[in-house]
């Protein structure tokens, strides 16, 4: 009768270095097997939407592109962030194919010749020296041929958008412009203004110091902007009797402006503390705060208002396009899920 023969424990203890080994490259150390793999999967499908696949690898250079134009860094978001950022990304692109989709089919839209060379060029430009555009277009999958159908494509379905915008929201009407303007007014209240001077001084009480200068000015013995140009740590404005300009409230801190506000125009004021440290001001001009007239901002209410109704009209299309293609929409969430930004 034979017997089996049991595997000798150098075989047991080969197979399990192997296996080790391919387990730390793919998934530790993502190395030249890792790479096979990611290869072999970029081209799996994320979503199918259209007719049109979306790979694995435009969705993670696409959300690379996302947190460029975010500041992020992958790294720094918690997993419910990251999710969101999948999420929304995905469902730009499914809009994009749809836009793509939509114009493709539309036998009455005649769009004018996109730009793809001013396109291209301002692309280039963002390289250093024109040899390392190639390069990245390779790592992206295109060709200079592909890169630059794909670039007129994107216009051409731009233009197709807009188009569909402009025939969906009309410019708003006068009356419209005025109602807006009656009931919002006050939220375009200009704040009143100051044209000031200082002289400034760092550190936690320097009190008695302006106090000494301040009676020089006021006794006429010296002139403010002497005394700033001599005196002053402020090295932007010392140099320009330490004038600092027109300002609001909103280019100015708080306990500054609130300073400034109390002081009549023409007078200097006592030492005054802020954070930032210790001032004389004397308020030059000032103009109070007014209510524009409908005339003066009437453009600027025309602009957003058509903003609003052209941003409201544009959800609406790409929702009635996803609705219309909802059945032929596939979502594969194993990939979606797990997809990582593109390096």
């Amino acid at each position: 009768m034979s017997s089996r023969r049991k595997p000798s424990s150098w075989l047991l203890a080969g197979g399990f270095i192997v296996i080790a080994w391919v387990f730390a490259d793919v998934v530790l150390l993502k190395g030249p097997l890792h790479v096979l793999v990611m290869r072999g999967r970029a081209g799996e499908a994320a979503v199918e939407v259209a007719g049109i696949t979306i790979s694995r690898r435009e969705f993670a250079e696409a959300l690379r592109d996302d947190l460029w134009r975010r500041h992020e860094t992958w790294a720094a978001l918690d997993a419910a962030t990251r999710s969101q950022r999948r999420h929304g990304v995905v469902e730009a692109l499914v809009s994009d194919r749809l836009v793509h989709a939509a114009r493709l089919r539309d036998p009455a839209f005649h769009p004018a010749a996109p730009s793809v060379r001013r396109e291209i060029d301002m692309q280039q430009r963002q390289f250093a020296t024109p040899a390392q555009h190639p390069p990245r277009l390779a790592a992206q999958g295109h060709t200079p041929q592909s890169f630059q159908e794909a670039v007129r494509a994107a216009q051409l379905d731009e233009q197709w958008l807009q188009a569909q915008l402009d025939l969906r929201v009309p410019p708003p009407g006068e009356a419209a412009l005025r109602s807006w303007y009656e009931q919002r007014r006050e939220t375009l209240r200009i704040p009143p203004a100051h044209h000031a001077a200082h002289l400034f001084l760092k550190g936690k009480d320097r009190s008695a110091e302006l106090a000494r200068l301040r009676h020089q000015i006021v006794t006429k013995q010296q002139t403010f902007a002497t005394l700033a140009a001599k005196h002053s740590e402020d090295e932007r404005t010392k140099s320009i009797g330490g004038d600092l300009g027109w300002f609001t409230r909103e280019r100015m801190p708080a306990d500054f402006i609130a300073a400034v506000g109390r002081l009549p125009v023409g007078q200097f004021s006592e030492p005054v503390s802020t954070k930032l440290g210790w001032h004389l001001i004397i308020v030059l001009e000032r103009r109070e705060s007014r209510l524009p007239g409908f005339d003066e901002v009437r453009d600027e209410i025309a602009a957003l208002l058509h903003r609003q109704q052209r941003d409201a009209a544009l959800q609406q299309l790409i929702t009635a396009l996803k609705k219309d293609a909802a059945a032929s929409t596939k979502y594969h969430a194993a990939i979606i899920d797990h997809v990582e930004p593109a390096p």
